[in-house]
C-alpha cells in the first residue's frame, strides 16, 4: 500500500533529515565552479546531525558553491584529483573570511571592496516583526538589547552569537531554537 512511503527521517529533536544522496548534478556543480573561478580552495564540512557531509569550494573573490558529496574521503579525492585544487579540513582551518565577506557585502547589496564603508544603519523605521525579531536573538544570544536601529553589523555580531548558542549539535539535535534563530535571521535579511 506504502502509507509510510512519504514519511522523511527525523533526528531526535524533530528536524527532517534529508534522504538524498550526492549526485552526479552535484559533482557536476562543483566541478563547474571550480573550472570557471580563479584560486578556487576546497572546505570538507564533516557530517552532523543535522546536514550531510558537504563540500564548499570559495573563490578568491569569496563567492562560494556548497554541494553534498558522498564521505569526506570522496570529498578529498574528488578536490584533489579531479579539480587539482588545494583541499582543507572546515573544522581545523575554518572558513575563510573572505567568503563570510563576500556574503555580507551580496547581503547589503554593496558593490566589491573598491568602496570601503564599514558599517550601515538598519531602516529608520523597524516593523514590529523586526523588532521582535531582535529581541529574540538577543534573548537566545543572552545579551543585553541592542539600541534603537541597531547597525548591520551590530545585528550579525548578535545574530553569530544566537547561532553559536542554539546550534542543534551544541543541544544534543534538539532543533526548536535554533529554528527559531533562523526565522528570525530571514526576518531581518541576515546572510548565514
Amino acid at each position: 500500500m506504502g502509507i509510510f512511503r512519504g514519511r522523511k527521517a527525523r533526528t531526535d529533536g524533530g528536524a527532517v533529515v534529508s534522504d538524498r544522496n550526492a549526485s552526479r548534478a552535484d559533482l557536476d556543480a562543483l566541478r563547474a565552479f571550480a573550472e570557471s573561478r580563479q584560486g578556487v580552495e576546497a572546505y570538507v564540512e564533516p557530517k552532523t546531525s543535522v546536514t550531510q557531509t558537504t563540500l564548499l569550494l570559495v573563490a578568491a573573490d569569496g563567492e562560494s558553491i556548497r554541494r553534498r558529496v558522498a564521505s569526506a574521503q570522496a570529498a578529498y579525492e574528488f578536490a584533489r584529483k579531479k579539480l587539482n585544487i588545494p583541499v582543507y579540513d572546515a573544522n581545523l582551518v575554518g572558513v575563510p573570511s573572505r567568503k563570510r565577506d563576500y556574503d555580507l557585502r551580496k547581503a547589503k547589496g554593496t558593490p566589491p571592496p573598491s568602496s570601503s564603508s564599514s558599517t550601515t544603519s538598519a531602516p529608520a523605521k523597524q516593523t514590529p516583526k523586526e523588532l521582535a525579531a531582535i529581541m529574540t536573538l538577543e534573548s537566545v544570544a543572552g545579551v543585553d538589547p541592542l539600541p534603537t536601529n541597531p547597525s548591520f553589523d551590530e545585528l550579525m555580531r548578535v545574530y553569530r552569537k544566537a547561532r553559536k548558542q542554539a546550534h542543534p549539535d551544541r543541544l544534543g539535535g534538539e532543533r526548536t531554537k535554533w529554528d527559531t534563530v533562523e526565522d528570525a535571521a530571514r526576518t531581518l535579511g541576515l546572510p548565514d
